[in-house]
């Protein structure tokens, strides 16, 4: 699996703060406890890839929280050219 996989599998926990579907399995998280988990990692994740998840466009599907979990909590990822 590559980054474009990583970043999609980390797009549920980006956009609302949680891992609904185990989508984060492969990476490291499974199941039972991996929300918690996964939340105590998502300030590194989100450096790492949160600007490639933005530059994607994941976050204005329909039906996706008008601002996404992790940019409220942690604000936009460094070198994200569209950051306010």
């Amino acid at each position: 699996m590559g980054d474009a996989a990583e970043v999609a599998a980390w797009g549920g926990v980006f956009s609302c703060g949680y891992d609904f579907f185990g989508d984060l399995e492969p990476f490291g998280f499974p199941g039972g406890d991996s929300c918690r988990a996964a939340r105590a990692a998502a300030p590194d994740v989100w450096r790492r890839l949160g600007k490639s998840w933005l530059e994607s466009g994941a976050h204005k599907a329909h039906g996706q929280p008008e601002t996404p979990w992790a940019l409220e909590q942690f604000g936009y990822p460094e070198g994200y050219i569209n950051a306010r």
